[in-house]
């Protein structure tokens, strides 16, 4: 999931911005940050490197169908070729 150190970020700027918040202190930063961290958990996000290594995987797969989708015509070729001959390759 999301870094622990993410979630602390986010809650010490939201602590800084509000006046209040400073004055409760860690309380505060706390429970912003387990509310936060809850939230972001409901959503189910990737890490930055779980997302670049799905990419990664995902770049592989389409190489991979291109290849194939290359291979695919050549053998649609060579099987119009041994229709037309009568089964006899040329």
């Amino acid at each position: 999931m999301i870094d622990k150190q993410f979630f602390e970020d986010l809650s010490q700027q939201i602590a800084r911005l509000l006046p209040q918040a400073q004055a409760v202190g860690e309380d505060v930063k706390k429970t912003v940050s387990t509310v936060l961290q809850k939230g972001f958990e409901r959503l189910d996000l990737l890490t930055r490197e779980e997302f670049d290594s799905q990419q990664a995987a995902l770049a592989r797969a389409e190489e991979r169908i291109a290849q194939l989708e290359t291979e695919m015509t050549k053998l649609e070729k060579l099987v119009a070729r041994l229709e037309e001959s009568g089964g006899q390759v040329r």
